[in-house]
């Protein structure tokens, strides 16, 4: 009786989303307009999360990835509960670059990716 309660318990601690939980903070190392957000996982599989959604595809940029356990403080604005079109995992994105772009971010979070946007504290 005793082991399937253990049992229980320790898969709940290992496959709990705050134990799998990692983030990633991206940022631009070119000359364009500077990027530095980062992604704090949710619900996705974490290898999926640092191969796919940590490696931003956009033409003629260059980034920098760092992998941490958790975004650091400082953000102007989150957007927490984000979901990427087509799939049902979530994950909370963190701005940092530019606070003037604020409501343009806060606008994209809650129309297309149904987060909620929570500005600094």
């Amino acid at each position: 009786m005793r082991i399937p309660a253990l049992f229980f318990a320790v898969s709940m601690i290992l496959f709990s989303p705050q134990v799998l939980a990692e983030a990633c903070i991206i940022t631009s190392d070119d000359d364009e307009l500077p990027i530095r957000m980062c992604q704090q996982n949710i619900s996705i599989p974490e290898t999926l999360f640092v191969n796919s959604f940590c490696q931003p595809q956009i033409p003629d940029r260059r980034f920098d990835i760092t992998l941490l356990d958790t975004c650091p403080e400082g953000a102007y604005g989150i957007c927490r509960g984000a979901k990427a079109q087509g799939v049902a995992y979530e994950q909370s994105i963190h701005y940092y670059s530019d606070p003037a772009d604020a409501p343009v971010l806060k606008g994209y979070c809650e129309q297309i990716s149904k987060g909620v946007w929570q500005g600094p504290q």
